[in-house]
């Protein structure tokens, strides 16, 4: 945190090294909350390239209230939702993404690790995008309830519902894709 203090004061001051630090830092983490969100690899990139872009442009007025990596997150979360809105609520392709590490040296891991991932990936597109977005902001960025509902404009308790219902309906759709 202290670390990302620093890094801001370095950007506000113009140092454009400090930017490419703090994209290097949170890449990685933030591509997977937009892939999450997305379920769309190459949209995801695309949100990722957005924030940031949007971040380096208002690096000289940015102040810092928080951690850094969870207002990046939020941000990812809120490109997503607009991604998502102006594609009209169309079906996202879950073909179009890539297997995440492949485990070379132990193929049927390799092959139940995909199916396994495959089946998340498809259960978490028929979350609403509201239940989906909770749930990827407290489990992949890390985000308590608190911080969520702050950052969305929300009430803690409407935050809490979302992730509760959003993980009830995983859970069966996961057990019914199971079951078939």
């Amino acid at each position: 945190m202290l670390e990302d203090r620093h890094l801001i004061r370095r950007l506000r001051r113009g140092d454009q090294a400090a930017l490419r630090l703090i994209y290097e830092k949170y890449k990685d983490h933030m591509l997977t909350i937009a892939n999450n969100l997305l379920l769309d690899f190459a949209g995801a990139e695309d949100c990722l390239h957005d924030v940031f872009v949007d971040f380096a442009g208002r690096a000289g007025e940015f102040r810092l209230r928080g951690n850094l990596k969870g207002y990046l997150a939020t941000c990812v979360a809120n490109r997503a939702r607009d991604l998502l809105r102006a594609k009209s609520r169309q079906n996202v392709s879950l073909s179009a993404m890539p297997n995440q590490a492949t485990d070379l040296a132990n193929p049927p891991a390799e092959l139940i690790n995909n199916e396994q991932a495959a089946r998340l990936r498809a259960a978490l597109s028929e979350l609403p995008f509201e239940q989906r977005e909770v749930i990827v902001l407290h489990l992949n960025a890390k985000l308590k309830f608190q911080q969520i509902a702050k950052q969305l404009g929300l009430s803690v308790n409407t935050v809490q519902s979302r992730y509760r219902y959003g993980l009830d309906k995983l859970r069966s759709l996961l057990k019914t894709g199971a079951e078939a």
